[in-house]
């Protein structure tokens, strides 16, 4: 017999939590460290929203879902959106059960996805767009993974040699340091990250305490099964570039990345990603994923055929007729005729959206709210 339970990760018992690994383990595509419980757990130590999802069959596991939600009612979203960059259900590749009856059996009336990774369709039914993931599989070594790339990416290193030839002798040699611990490093790091958060209009998810202190954690706290890593370039001394990722260390998923605008005509954070692929093997990486999008120059290391999907599924009440009507709203405004509505208020929904995930208090988000729509009316004009 079948049933759900939702518990928070502190009430999940040890035998549940070791089935979520062999569920996860199982499945190849739930790959991503973000899939793996302790993610799940470290960031309940933060967020008081945080629950657990579980399906049984005869008393047994056989999907986890993690979500956020305020009392596990209403509406429901994937735990630390929109800084969580893949989620999903924890089950096997060939799980046989209805997204929708599992969520029915709950008092969430909708759950809204962003970057899932649904590899077995079970949520393609209420899927509005689809996003390619960069991906690369680098466990047979890094010169084995370059010698299969094709012309494009043999272009692309050739740019890339002639960048490193100008680093060096224009400003000096290229230093590479790996699982850095210097908080001076984290630092910059944040404040070349909100830097650009500003200067490209886009929200500031930095900019809660909540998600800075998952970082820090996730870097500071010794942790075998997850943990966060910072590896960064420095051009004669300069810092150059920084790549903070979430590893399971098997996975690096490059997570947070900035580099000092001094440089960018030397495209240092390409630089880093060349030479972290170089000391994979002697880091124990056997993938790098560089997330969603293979826009500009993640063209070049997309090699792996990862997808992921956004949408909602609208299961009952207010909550649910609510985000019906949003998305009918965002499709009207998105086919409007030129000069019109454009693409305004889907876009604001959005920024609403990750929004409300990092904001709890009603101010921050009016204000938040106030420069999106400031920042979205520059764009617009310009």
């Amino acid at each position: 017999m079948r049933h759900c339970l939702v518990k928070t990760p502190q009430d999940i018992t040890a035998s549940e939590r070791a089935c979520w690994l062999s569920l996860k383990a199982a499945n190849p595509a739930l790959y991503s460290p973000y899939f793996h419980p302790a993610y799940t757990e470290k960031l309940s130590k933060l967020r008081d929203d945080v629950y657990v999802l579980i399906a049984y069959d005869n008393g047994m596991p056989f999907a986890f879902l993690p979500f956020q939600s305020q009392n596990a009612k209403g509406f429901g979203r994937p735990i630390g959106a929109p800084f969580t960059d893949y989620h999903g259900f924890i089950c096997k590749a060939d799980a046989d059960f209805d997204a929708f009856e599992i969520l029915q059996s709950t008092d969430l009336g909708v759950y809204h996805f962003s970057t899932l990774i649904d590899a077995n369709h079970k949520l393609s039914a209420y899927t509005l767009e689809t996003s390619p993931c960069t991906v690369m599989d680098i466990s047979a070594g890094a010169q084995a993974w370059r010698s299969a790339r094709d012309g494009s990416y043999r272009r692309h290193i050739k740019s890339h040699k002639r960048r490193i030839r100008r680093t060096e002798e224009d400003i000096g040699i290229r230093r590479f340091e790996f699982n850095v611990k210097d908080p001076v490093v984290f630092d910059t790091l944040i404040q070349w990250k909100r830097e650009k958060f500003e200067e490209t209009g886009k929200y500031d998810v930095l900019s809660v305490d909540w998600t800075l202190e998952f970082l820090r954690s996730l870097w500071t706290e010794a942790d075998n099964e997850l943990r966060a890593e910072i590896h960064v370039v420095y051009f004669d001394d300069q810092l150059a570039a920084i790549d903070m990722g979430l590893t399971d260390g098997i996975t690096f998923h490059s997570w947070i990345v900035a580099y000092a605008n001094v440089f960018r005509h030397l495209a240092p954070g390409i630089q880093l990603l060349e030479a972290l692929i170089d000391e994979a093997e002697a880091l124990g990486i056997k993938r790098i994923d560089l997330g969603s999008g293979i826009d500009g120059y993640k063209r070049q290391y997309a090699t792996e055929p990862v997808t992921v999907s956004s949408g909602f599924i609208a299961v009952k009440g207010p909550a649910a007729t609510l985000s019906k009507l949003y998305a009918a709203t965002e499709t009207f405004s998105e086919n409007a005729p030129l000069g019109s509505l454009g693409t305004i208020p889907g876009k604001l929904r959005r920024r609403y959206s990750q929004i409300s995930a990092c904001e709890d208090r009603f101010p921050a988000k009016v204000k938040a709210m106030l420069h999106a729509v400031k920042t979205q009316s520059k764009s617009e004009a310009s």
